[in-house]
C-alpha cells in the first residue's frame, strides 16, 4: 500500500455548517462544541455544538405541532417536496459527496455514488406517497371491516458514520412520504453532510418537519427515551442496538433496528483461486467505502491446500492500493 499526501485540508471552514437545524432555523447547541477531525489526515474540519435537552425539546414540540399541517397537505404534495428534495440532492452531488469525503475518510466516488443513491431513494418513497392504504374486510352479516393508515407522528433517525449523507436522506424519505415529522442525529463522527441535507432542502418542509440535531450517545439516549417521540429508527452497531432498545422500553415506542454486518467469503480448494482473491479484495470495498461498509467482505475461511496461495495473492492485490487522499 502507498500513502498519498494532499493540501485539500486548507482553507475549508466556508464548507461546513457549525449549528443545528431546529425545526426551520439554525441554532447553537446549550450542550458545548464537538470537534470533528479528518479521518485520512487527522485535520480538525469543525466544531459542531452538541444538542442539550432544550435543543431536543424544542424540535420534539415544534414537530408535534407541524405534523398534522404536513399530513393533511396530502400524498401530492408531500410528493412533490420530496420530488425536489431529490433534484436538489443531486444538483449538489459533488458537493455533498466532497464533504462526506473529508468527514469520513471514504474515497469520493464512493460518496457521490451515496448521494446519487441517496436522490434516487428520496424519489423511490416519493413514488409511494399514495400507496398507505388500508384493507376491507368481509364480515358476516353483510358488515365489512375496515383498517386505515396513519402516521406516527414525531419519528427519530439515528444515522451511521459510514455512508453520512445516504443513510440521512434515505432514512428520512420514508416517514415523511407517509406524513410524519423527522428528526435527524448524524453519527457525532461524521455530521457534516446532514447538516447540509437541512440547508439545502429543509426550506422545501414547513418549519418544524425536519429537524437535525448533532450530539453524541447521551443525545442519542435522550432522543429514544423522549416521550413524544413516537418511533426510533438506527442504523448501527449491536451494543448501540441494545441500548436504543433500553432507552426506548419505557416509552413502548417503535423501533426499527439495522445493526451491522458480518460477510465471509469462503475458499475451496478446488475454487478459481484467481477469481476469489479478485472478488475477496473487491469486496472490502477499498475504492468506494475505505472498508467501512457493513456490506464489505470481513472475513475470508480458506481451505489449508490453498492458504499459502490465498494470502500471497490478496498481499499482491493490497500492494495495488492506494492509500491517504480520499478526494483523490
Amino acid at each position: 500500500m502507498t500513502n498519498a499526501t494532499n493540501d485539500n485540508y486548507k482553507d475549508m471552514s466556508g464548507d461546513f455548517i457549525t449549528k443545528q437545524f431546529v425545526a426551520g432555523d439554525w441554532h447553537a447547541g446549550s450542550g458545548g462544541d464537538r470537534s470533528i477531525t479528518s479521518p485520512s489526515s487527522g485535520a480538525v474540519l469543525a466544531d459542531v455544538p452538541d444538542a442539550g435537552s432544550a435543543e431536543l425539546d424544542a424540535a420534539v414540540e415544534q414537530a408535534r405541532l407541524a405534523q398534522p399541517g404536513w399530513y393533511d397537505a396530502g400524498p401530492l404534495a408531500r410528493a412533490n417536496a420530496l420530488r425536489e428534495a431529490a433534484r436538489r440532492l443531486r444538483e449538489q452531488a459533488d458537493f455533498l459527496a466532497r464533504i462526506d469525503a473529508l468527514d469520513s475518510g471514504n474515497p469520493i466516488k464512493g460518496m457521490h455514488f451515496d448521494v446519487m443513491l441517496g436522490a434516487t431513494l428520496v424519489e423511490y418513497f416519493a413514488g409511494l406517497t399514495t400507496e398507505a392504504k388500508g384493507e376491507t374486510i368481509p364480515q358476516r352479516d353483510g358488515r365489512l371491516t375496515y383498517t386505515t393508515r396513519e402516521p406516527l407522528g414525531v419519528v427519530a433517525r439515528l444515522v451511521a458514520f459510514n455512508h453520512p449523507l445516504l443513510f440521512a436522506a434515505a432514512k428520512m424519505a420514508a416517514p415523511l412520504a407517509a406524513g410524519n415529522s423527522v428528526i435527524i442525529k448524524p453519527s457525532e463522527e461524521t455530521p457534516l453532510s446532514a447538516l447540509w441535507l437541512a440547508e439545502i432542502v429543509g426550506d422545501i418542509f414547513p418549519k418544524g418537519v425536519l429537524s437535525v440535531l448533532t450530539g453524541g450517545a447521551e443525545l442519542g439516549a435522550s432522543i429514544c427515551a423522549h416521550p413524544g417521540i413516537a418511533a426510533v429508527s438506527l442504523v448501527g452497531s449491536v451494543p448501540t442496538g441494545k441500548a436504543v432498545l433500553k432507552s426506548a422500553a419505557d416509552s413502548m415506542k417503535r423501533t426499527q433496528l439495522e445493526l451491522g454486518g458480518k460477510n465471509a467469503l469462503i475458499i475451496c480448494p478446488d475454487a478459481d483461486l484467481d477469481a476469489a482473491i479478485n472478488g475477496a479484495v473487491k469486496g472490502m470495498n477499498l475504492g468506494w467505502t475505505a472498508g467501512q461498509s457493513c456490506g464489505s467482505t470481513s472475513r475470508i475461511l480458506v481451505h489449508s491446500s490453498v492458504y499459502d496461495a490465498v494470502v500471497e495473492g490478496i498481499e499482491a492485490a493490497f500492494s495495488a492500493v492506494k492509500l491517504g487522499d480520499p478526494l483523490s
